[in-house]
């Protein structure tokens, strides 16, 4: 009876088409420890699976490895989803690994600690690159998801703060694998519709791996690449994500991030009343002083005003007492008179013809006569 003669390539075909029609072996999870591990400069990523008493190789293409959440060492504990198939060139059977995360809590506060090492040593945690929430916001830009706790807290203390603040709610998943991808195009939505002054990001508490979506990098760069400011409310107080690191303002809560966001109405309010009250005693004291000031000024003027009257009186006196001295009607009085000609006073006899008109001006009239004869002193 004849052998069938295989090939090597049919063996190993044969074998990998096995392999990926199993239905177990087509997507499942592997747990175990990394060991040769190796980043190729095309991105892909080589290493080995092991445990107690195994091992089994495994690759991360570069279109996987972009998303992992941290960096990957020999030692680390890991969980890895993918399938297993056959490598043909070296009939070598491996894991192709899609997704990997280090396995525990334990492992998600390395991955944690691991991205914020980075992000912080790339300036993103830095104040300087930062922003000012705005004091007056116009709208405020709620990316959270709509029907948990934290969007009521949200509208409610913003509604109790501040009725004229506009509420822009965004809806976003903020638990499980696709909550970092969806938080990343709420905020870009907001970005692009440029409404928002302020953007709240949030979610109430949980456990570490119900609040890892806002500990994934894609999401912190989205966070510092806004152009609106964002404050992070994750959680409760005692809560830390990386997002809150990355936001321009972090709140303890999603009620203090709206007590933070918006301006409380009444306060201001009043601020402006005691302002008002605090501008009218100012003008009301500075038009008491200023009236004071005329006043005294009025009085001044007054003063000296009177003194100059007084001291031009005296002068105008003493000046009329010189000019009736110097009068020539004074000397009238005394009986002297003045001659006058035609044209000017007559001071000599050298200075008259017989058959003159002259004038001779007396301190009560004048009179006019006719020069008859003329008798000059010897």
């Amino acid at each position: 009876m004849p052998k069938t003669i295989f090939s090597v390539t049919q063996i190993n075909r044969y074998v990998k088409k096995s392999l990926d029609s199993d239905v177990l072996l087509s997507g499942l999870f592997v747990e175990g420890e990394i060991s040769n591990y190796n980043l190729h400069s095309s991105g892909h990523m080589y290493f080995t699976l092991k445990d107690a008493a195994s091992a089994i190789p495994a690759v991360m293409f570069r279109s996987h490895t972009a998303d992992l959440s941290f960096s990957p060492k020999n030692g680390n504990k890991v969980v890895a989803f993918g399938r297993v198939s056959l490598y043909e060139k070296t009939g070598q059977y491996q894991l192709y690994a899609e997704f990997l995360q280090p396995s525990g809590i334990g492992g998600l506060q390395l991955a944690f600690v691991q991205l914020k090492e980075k992000l912080e040593a790339q300036g993103l945690f830095s104040q300087e690159r930062k922003r000012p929430i705005p004091r007056y916001p116009k709208c405020v830009a709620v990316v959270t998801s709509p029907t948990g706790a934290a969007v009521r807290d949200i509208i409610t203390t913003i509604r109790e703060i501040n009725r004229a603040v506009q509420i822009l709610v965004v809806p976003a998943i903020v638990q499980g694998e696709t909550a970092a991808s969806d938080l990343v195009r709420a905020i870009n939505e907001v970005n692009e519709h440029a409404q928002a002054d302020t953007i709240i990001l949030g979610r109430g508490g949980g456990s570490i791996e119900d609040l890892w979506a806002f500990n994934e990098e894609k999401l912190a760069r989205a966070i510092a690449a806004s152009k609106i400011p964002i404050i992070s409310a994750v959680g409760h107080e005692t809560d830390f994500t990386i997002a809150d690191f990355v936001a321009d303002y972090r709140a303890a809560t999603p009620t203090a991030a709206a007590q933070i966001a918006v301006y409380d109405q009444a306060y201001e309010l009043e601020n402006l009343q005691d302002l008002q009250a605090a501008l009218c005693r100012g003008l009301s004291a500075n038009i008491n002083a200023r009236t004071q000031q005329i006043k005294t000024s009025l009085a001044d003027l007054s003063r000296a005003a009177n003194e100059r009257i007084a001291r031009e009186k005296t002068k105008l006196t003493h000046t009329n007492e010189l000019l009736e001295k110097v009068s020539p009607y004074t000397v009238f009085k005394r009986g002297y008179a003045l001659v006058q000609g035609e044209k000017a006073v007559i001071t000599s006899t050298k200075n008259l013809a017989v058959g003159q008109n002259i004038y001779i001006r007396f301190a009560d009239g004048t009179a006019s006569a006719e020069i008859t004869s003329i008798m000059q002193a010897t």
